[in-house]
């Protein structure tokens, strides 16, 4: 499965995904053909076309709940998946390709707080998978979720 950095020339494709698997997702920042700054995006291809997409950050700041260690971190802010290629690595590829962008950018850990709502316990069940486990908190219901990475 490819994976690779985003290119501006992906952000309509990369809003057309995002509206048809997670519209309740923001996607002002890929207005106008542009992808955010200060983040990571990366984007999945199957056959020429765009069916994954993840955005993260690594900073040195965030110290609060989930951060058992010092900075700096990963954080997958989001990822989506075209719901017709779910389960064949998609999701899995672009969570590998952010573990070695943390990795590489030296990060020791890599964070994520589950979306809540319908379909949580799948979304962590993957997370699991990926080799995330329940960190700060695991007494909460949707814990923060991390692994390490370094």
């Amino acid at each position: 499965m490819p994976v690779r950095p985003a290119v501006a020339e992906d952000a309509p494709a990369i809003v057309s995904l995002i509206g048809r698997a997670a519209p309740h997702l923001d996607t002002k920042a890929y207005a106008n053909g542009r992808l955010p700054e200060g983040v990571v995006a990366l984007v999945a291809e199957l056959r020429g076309r765009l069916v994954g997409w993840l955005e993260g950050v690594v900073d040195d700041a965030y110290t609060g709940p989930g951060a058992p260690v010092p900075p700096p971190h990963g954080y997958v802010l989001a990822i989506v998946v075209d719901p017709g290629t779910r389960r064949q690595g998609v999701g899995r590829g672009l969570m590998e390709a952010f573990v070695r962008v943390a990795r590489e950018a030296g990060v020791r850990w890599v964070f994520l707080f589950p979306e809540e709502g319908t379909g949580v316990r799948e979304r962590m069940e993957f997370f699991e998978a990926c080799g995330f486990e329940a960190v700060g908190d695991p007494g909460g219901e949707h814990p923060a979720m991390g692994r390490r990475v370094g």
